[in-house]
């Protein structure tokens, strides 16, 4: 349930920081229409090429690491993109993100799959589902009241330091060897009241 807790915090906060992104893009980076979707498209290149990847190592790759690196590479491509100053380093962390996002999303899914049974499956992602929606409403809220009266490069960066500290947490904890059972494809279900 804590993976769960840090994979949903981390989404709330991409999420928070997606929606200065357009505002960020022009302000900060002074970026026309075009290019920011270019930029958009740099992104699209980036999902494809980490579904691409994704697809050839999935059998190679950990779950555990699949989950623990996915999410810290999203959070560093967070960082690239807001310290940036240039259109290059802005599509560079697009493409870090959105590579990385295929290999963080296929291990947070696997390792659900694999942990919660069958029958609460759904009960528990109803209940993750509304908190991560309610925390998406508060963040995204107080990320945009912040910015109008903080600067919105600082406002990016503080929430692009917060991902990251999150992803260091989630990553330490899933890629603990004590806790490699609850990372086994296949494993079968773990008990109602079994502790993860």
């Amino acid at each position: 349930m804590l993976i769960y807790f840090l994979f949903s915090c981390m989404v709330v906060m991409e999420t928070a920081i997606d929606s200065q992104e357009a505002a960020f893009a022009k302000a900060i980076l002074l970026l026309s229409d075009s290019d920011y979707g270019f930029l958009v498209s740099i992104a699209g290149a980036g999902i494809i090429a980490g579904a691409i990847v994704n697809a050839v190592f999935i059998s190679k790759v950990q779950i555990s690491y699949m989950i623990g690196l996915g999410s810290l590479f999203v959070s560093i491509g967070y960082m690239v993109y807001a310290f940036s100053n240039s259109f290059s380093m802005a599509a560079i962390g697009f493409f870090i993100i959105a590579l990385s996002l295929a290999f963080a999303n296929t291990g947070f899914q696997t390792f659900y799959q694999n942990n919660i049974p069958v029958e609460i499956m759904g009960r528990v992602g109803s209940v993750f589902g509304l908190l991560e929606a309610l925390l998406i409403i508060i963040t995204t809220v107080i990320v945009g009241v912040s910015v109008q009266f903080i600067s919105i490069r600082f406002v990016v960066i503080s929430g692009s330091m917060i991902m990251l500290a999150i992803s260091i947490l989630l990553s330490m904890l899933s890629m603990k060897a004590s806790k490699s059972r609850y990372y086994q494809v296949g494993r079968g279900e773990v008990k109602a009241g079994e502790k993860m």
